[in-house]
């Protein structure tokens, strides 16, 4: 028998945290390390220990506190019915997706892919994903001649002048002393900002118009 994984749950509902946790641990193959009541940006170092995080994303959450939980091992995001926002966006974050409503079953199969550095999602949320684009490619539709200003942060910055020397994930978190899951984080995070279509489009993009020099 596999060793239970170790899992940290996030839900703004009580109910929910309730019925991830009393599902999970009837499996025996997980091991709740802590549990929290509220946004991700506030589950502070309690689940350091966690192998897996799996998020129950309120329809007004942003997707930037997850990056707290993804620096601290992969996460599975729970998306509400009315969830505003690219699915495409959070697999380009590396993280797993599934509906609110997926059975423990399900929940259990794309957790334990998770924590084996895989990204689980359903066929029906892949092809919403599709169809819809990231918040990029939405941007970009609307329009493609506003002059690139800098929205960036400074540590946005630090990765992408990373990603102009031809550093992969892995080398950036190295030389910045952050999970792959972060460097991960911040780089779809620049693609989307840059509306831009990959990495090297992202660099071309920030090259032309200053916002990095080799």
């Amino acid at each position: 028998m596999r060793a239970a994984v170790r899992t940290a749950l996030i839900s703004n509902s009580p109910l929910v945290l309730a019925g991830l946790k009393t599902g999970l641990e009837l499996r025996g193959d997980f091991e709740i390390v802590a549990t929290h009541e509220g946004p991700p940006n506030a589950a502070g170092e309690s689940f350091a220990q966690a192998r897996v995080g799996i998020i129950d994303v309120a329809a007004d959450a942003d997707i930037e506190p997850i990056a707290a939980i993804a620096d601290q091992g992969p996460a599975l995001v729970l998306l509400w019915p009315d969830r505003d926002g690219p699915i495409a966006d959070w697999l380009l974050a590396g993280h797993s997706v599934l509906p609110r409503n997926a059975s423990i079953e399900a929940v259990a199969i794309a957790a334990h892919a998770a924590a084996a550095g895989l990204v689980a999602i359903t066929p029906a949320l892949a092809a919403e994903a599709v169809r819809a684009g990231t918040g990029a490619d939405r941007r970009a539709a609307a329009t493609d001649t506003e002059p690139l200003s800098d929205p960036l942060t400074p540590r946005e910055r630090e990765v992408l002048w990373k990603m102009s020397l031809g550093l992969g994930n892995r080398e950036i978190a190295q030389a910045l002393h952050i999970s792959a899951h972060t460097a991960k984080f911040h780089v779809a995070q620049i693609i989307a900002k840059l509306d831009a279509s990959s990495r090297a489009h992202a660099v071309a993009k920030a090259l032309r118009s200053g916002l990095v020099e080799i």
